[in-house]
């Protein structure tokens, strides 16, 4: 697994770190394409990312596990 969420389109910055692509990922959290992000979209796209740090599954997210999903190191 990299260390983006897959459908956000991350692309390598400064030594190896992840950053979110802004207009990529505003396309990609407006789900219905109104042009505009509502709370509900905003939130389902936010889950997705704790549920790709969350490596082992067990619905937290501990520092060790957001460090790897930021510098990649999956």
């Amino acid at each position: 697994m990299t260390a983006c969420v897959q459908d956000f389109g991350c692309r390598p910055f400064h030594g190896g770190r992840r950053v979110f692509g802004g207009r990529r990922m505003f396309a990609l959290m407006d789900a219905d394409g109104d042009g505009t992000i509502s709370l509900q979209e905003f939130q389902a796209s936010h889950e997705r990312i704790f549920k790709a740090m969350d490596s082992n599954k067990d619905g937290k997210v501990t520092l060790e596990e957001m460090q790897t999903f930021i510098h990649g190191n999956r």
